[in-house]
């Protein structure tokens, strides 16, 4: 998609931009420097069929890390390609069940699913496949509709991972094992249907938030946020990095996202306009 700055009367001349990724970051980076009349050629590309991210937020940086030795040409300088490596970046996924009766309470807001049998000081970790269900944070009760009722799980980590690579059918069957037992009732009816994310496996994402890993600190993450080139008298800012893993207070949040989009596209106007005026209240 493409977007021109400005009004009528902007000149078809001036800096190209391209945004590469139309998560929030992405898109609003783009919102911004459309609002400013010294950037009428810009480009946001994003390879899915739509834009907007995960808000279906900036959703590269799994990417960017599993391509980082082959998706620069010249590669980044090592301090910039040590900080990607270092930050970590993680799946969080959510299973939603759908049912023809809700068999809570009402009222009954959030199901909470407590282990009494599991410990994690077993010597042998037991088989990916008999517990990966375990892992379930709870369930929120979504608001009903006349003809559904849902519960939204959410699940993270390798379990997340490995909930991906089953199928549907998989999955409904170990979540009503889980419901019959933590209610008591092996009779209770399966859910009729299941809708789930894939961030992990979806060859764009790679996964769906970053956090700050062993290792790490929040200097990796003002690295990451970094223009390149870097130093020199002068910014040439060729390229500009945003998205939540570059908020080093905000990571892994979708206002994160935006306001790192927010903040690349001011340093682009202050660049071309030092005398603009800063923007007003944020978020």
């Amino acid at each position: 998609m493409e977007s021109s700055g400005g009004d009528a009367e902007t000149p078809s001349f001036g800096p190209r931009v391209l945004v590469v990724g139309g998560g929030i970051a992405g898109l609003g980076a783009a919102q911004r420097l459309c609002r400013h009349p010294a950037f009428p050629r810009l480009r946001v590309l994003e390879a899915t069929a739509r834009a907007g991210g995960r808000i279906r937020s900036e959703r590269s940086f799994g990417f960017l890390k599993e391509r980082l030795d082959t998706f620069f040409e010249p590669p980044l300088p090592t301090e910039k390609a040590e900080a990607i490596r270092k930050v970590g970046f993680g799946t969080n996924n959510k299973i939603f069940l759908e049912f023809a009766e809700p068999f809570w309470e009402p009222g009954c807001q959030h199901i909470q699913v407590v282990w009494e049998d599991a410990s994690p000081l077993q010597d042998a970790a037991p088989a990916m496949r008999d517990t990966w269900f375990r892992k379930l944070i709870g369930f929120l009760v979504l608001p009903s509709f006349p003809s559904a009722h849902v519960l939204c799980g959410f699940i993270a980590g390798l379990e997340s991972e490995f909930m991906e690579t089953l199928s549907d059918a998989e999955v409904l069957q170990a979540l009503t094992h889980v419901l019959r037992r933590a209610t008591g009732n092996p009779q209770l009816p399966a859910p009729r249907g299941v809708l789930r994310s894939r961030w992990h496996s979806a060859p764009y994402t790679r996964g769906s938030y970053s956090y700050v890993a062993v290792g790490s600190t929040g200097d990796d993450i003002d690295l990451l946020a970094q223009p390149l080139p870097m130093g020199g008298e002068k910014p040439q800012l060729q390229i500009l990095f945003a998205g939540e893993a570059t908020h080093r207070t905000f990571y892994s949040t979708t206002h994160g996202a935006l306001l790192s989009g927010w903040r690349e596209a001011d340093r682009l106007i202050a660049l071309r306009d030092p005398q603009a005026q800063p923007p007003g209240p944020r978020l």
